[in-house]
């Protein structure tokens, strides 16, 4: 009896952490998730483009230690000659670039972000880093979902029609 005690101890001694790792995991991309949901239905509907991305803004991006990868999540859209993006976060994130003028390029995969591709776009003197929300995990598991280099390359190709 000691030894069956011993070993459903051991047992939880180690699964437990792994179940509270993606609890709070799952529970936190329910919770963007919802929010996401909720800005999608305030993007005007003669929108050209609309996707679900994480952020960072300015120096956020290259730190080494931080608590996540990604300071927050929103919607950009494409409205007329403007960028779009409504954070879930604070509304003083929120932003609008102009396709004329702003910067566009492709950063990769930076690894003190993970494994996860970001494209910037440059406005002035400040940066805003972007990836596809890609839900409780790092990796896109959703065929159906957008991909990084698919908003990147739509934003490059809108961008040409107003230079």
């Amino acid at each position: 009896m000691d030894n069956i005690l011993s070993l459903l101890s051991s047992l939880l001694c180690c699964f437990l952490p792994f179940a509270l790792i993606f609890g709070i995991a799952f529970w936190a991309s329910k919770s963007r998730e919802k929010k996401q949901n909720a800005l999608l239905a305030q993007v005007p509907p003669n929108a050209e483009f609309k996707a679900v991305l994480r952020y960072n803004f300015g120096n956020q991006q290259s730190k080494f230690f931080k608590m996540k990868a990604f300071q927050g999540s929103g919607v950009l859209y494409v409205l007329d000659d403007k960028i779009h993006y409504i954070t879930t976060n604070n509304p003083d994130d929120n932003f609008i670039f102009d396709l004329k003028t702003s910067q566009i390029n492709w950063i990769g995969v930076n690894l003190t972000n993970g494994l996860l591709e970001w494209f910037q776009l440059k406005n002035g003197e400040k940066d805003y880093y972007f990836n596809v929300e890609t839900g409780m995990f790092i990796f896109n598991t959703n065929s159906k979902k957008m991909k990084t280099t698919q908003v990147f390359n739509y934003l490059k190709e809108a961008q040409k029609k107003y230079q």
